[in-house]
């Protein structure tokens, strides 16, 4: 009787005890995953710190390079021997562009001052009768762009640099050549080709160096040094599949970099005194618009025709002064260019007195 009462209560719930052991078995294999799964995080943890090691020694390396002299030198021997080529340019870009920067700024000071003159009364006073000079800090709206002399480089398109100090810079031929455009375009000389100069354009910048009687300009450029450096990424599209090709990384001058931009105009000698004073005065008038029309409107970079080498009108240090006016000018802290307009204005008015 007992055996048959224990049966049944067996019975009733052997679907339990079936679940039991099943829910047991499937315990253990769980388990044993875990266990496995456990080995492999170990593994996958060892993996992890071996990864960050290499990536910090390989920043090491790519450090120890890169303070080296000729950083281009060991990105082509990379481009040719291994794939991460592009890992040590990328380094270098994000790294030492800020170290140079700071190396840039404390030459800066020392180089402008030996370079740059201050314009002002006393030093306007030294120039011949009618002299006059222009200056002003300014502060970059676009990138500016320019083509450096030195081939061999990290970078596709290295910025133009200084010589000695190797600071981007604004040479006083690009200068030259960016307002002897502007005028041409002024003037409208730029809408036929092979139409010569006239006689303002030969008198401010001089005539071509390949004639007999070669002339020398009134205008003298200074250079223009920047403190900063930057890097843009270009990516060419293929016409047919419309896709990118490959990066191109051009070096250039951020925005926001500050420059002083310095131009002076000493009168030719030898012409009569009235002549002279009708020339400065023109002369004034056309190239205080075409600064205006170069610095705003036109710019002075490469790929200017996108915009890039054109600053703000947040101009510091302004200063338009002439020798041999009775008016006398202080310098002006901070202005809009519309301040060298009115100042022209004041300078030309003087200048028709007799």
């Amino acid at each position: 009787m007992n055996f048959e009462y224990y049966s049944q209560i067996l019975n009733q719930n052997m679907r339990y005890i079936e679940e039991i052991e099943s829910k047991k078995s499937e315990l253990n294999k769980l388990k044993e995953q875990k266990k496995e799964l456990k080995k492999k995080k170990e593994e996958l943890n060892k993996i992890k710190k071996r990864l960050k090691e290499t990536e910090n020694k390989l920043k090491d390396l790519y450090e120890t390079l890169c303070c080296q002299n000729e950083p281009a030198l060991f990105f082509q021997y990379l481009k040719a021997r291994v794939k991460d080529a592009e890992g040590f340019r990328n380094f270098w870009i994000k790294k030492y562009r800020k170290i140079l920067s700071e190396t840039y700024k404390n030459a800066l000071i020392e180089l402008e001052q030996k370079i740059i003159p201050k314009i002002n009364a006393a030093y306007i006073s030294i120039l011949p009768k009618y002299s006059f000079a222009i200056q002003f800090k300014f502060k970059l709206a676009k990138p500016y762009i320019s083509k450096d002399d030195r081939e061999f480089y990290i970078l596709d398109n290295p910025v133009k640099k200084e010589w000695v100090f190797k600071i981007p810079m604004v040479s006083p031929s690009t200068w030259k050549g960016n307002l002897r455009w502007i005028i041409r375009k002024i003037k409208r000389l730029t809408d036929e080709p092979f139409v010569s100069d006239d006689d303002q354009l030969i008198r401010l910048f001089g005539n071509e160096r390949e004639e007999e009687n070669t002339q020398q300009g009134c205008l003298i450029f200074y250079p223009t040094f920047f403190y900063n450096i930057g890097v843009e990424v270009i990516n060419p599209h293929d016409r047919k599949v419309k896709a990118g090709k490959w990066p191109i990384f051009i070096e250039v001058v951020p925005e926001d970099t500050k420059g002083t931009f310095t131009l002076v105009y000493v009168p030719q000698f030898g012409e009569d005194p009235s002549e002279v004073k009708e020339n400065a005065k023109q002369d004034l008038d056309k190239v205080v618009k075409a600064i205006k029309a170069m610095m705003f409107e036109y710019g002075f970079s490469a790929k200017k025709g996108s915009g890039y080498g054109i600053i703000k009108d947040e101009l510091n240090s302004c200063q338009l002064i002439m020798n041999g006016i009775s008016l006398s000018f202080d310098e002006i802290k901070s202005a809009k260019f519309e301040f060298f307009k009115e100042r022209k204005d004041l300078i030309v008015k003087e200048l028709k007195k007799d």
